[in-house]
């Protein structure tokens, strides 16, 4: 019997709201009027146009963004298009209470692109800044707060654990405070097998880093977030 599982090729284009991340990264327990935010590989997110806005200090990256608003949007029309037409079929896999239906899902990623796609027309180069991870040009302690979405863990079929091991260095690298990955299961629902790895590497043994229960679930088993403490 095949597992079954959201059938990706490769990394998809699908923006999240600040909603979203509020309760996924547990914004709440943040004085972010203290922080400078980096989201990591945000791709086509709504976070950074929603949370400027409220005052927080945040800056998006992703390889994404040295293409024009108008290419960006194409692909990001059809992912989402692609994705839309397969969640049927996995529909059992995702808990329906956040989103009561794929409706209303569908709605939620059209508004998240589209506040991205207007704040990013006004602000490319300025609070979105294309980095192609593992590698960045960003400065030594240049953010106090990283969050990452969606991202590692999440295709662990597709970004190998070397990959992961240099994207959390070089995090690390331009971090002061704290990282913030979330999800940690992978496309079908289970925890990957890179968080045991990372947490029992030795090249991270000198940062605490814990598995924290929040209040966000889409993603059967998808309700926890990893902490890493840089100090």
């Amino acid at each position: 019997m095949m597992e079954k599982k959201l059938e990706l090729k490769e990394i998809v284009l699908i923006g999240r709201t600040f909603d979203e991340y509020y309760r996924m990264f547990e914004l709440g327990n943040i004085n972010f009027k203290d922080e400078k935010i980096l989201d990591v590989a945000s791709g086509v997110s709504s976070f950074c146009s929603e949370a400027s806005p409220k005052g927080y200090n945040v800056s998006a990256s992703d390889k994404i963004y040295h293409f024009s608003a108008k290419e960006i949007e194409e692909k990001c029309i059809s992912d989402l298009k692609m994705v839309m037409e397969k969640l049927p079929s996995v529909a059992d896999l995702y808990k329906w209470e956040f989103f009561k239906d794929i409706d209303a899902l569908k709605e939620n990623r059209e508004r998240a692109y589209k506040l991205f796609i207007e704040d990013f027309k006004k602000e490319n180069g300025i609070r979105y800044i294309s980095a192609e991870y593992p590698k960045t040009l960003f400065a030594d302690k240049e953010f106090t707060i990283s969050l990452i979405s969606h991202f590692l863990f999440m295709y662990d079929e597709h970004l190998s654990y070397e990959f992961h091991k240099k994207t959390l260095s070089e995090i690390i690298r331009i971090t002061t405070k704290e990282i913030r990955i979330f999800p940690i299961v992978n496309l079908k629902g289970e925890r990957s097998l890179f968080v045991k790895k990372l947490v029992e590497d030795s090249e991270f043994r000198d940062y605490k880093m814990t598995i924290k229960k929040v209040d966000y679930e889409f993603v059967k088993n998808g309700n926890e977030m990893m902490k890493i403490k840089i100090k």
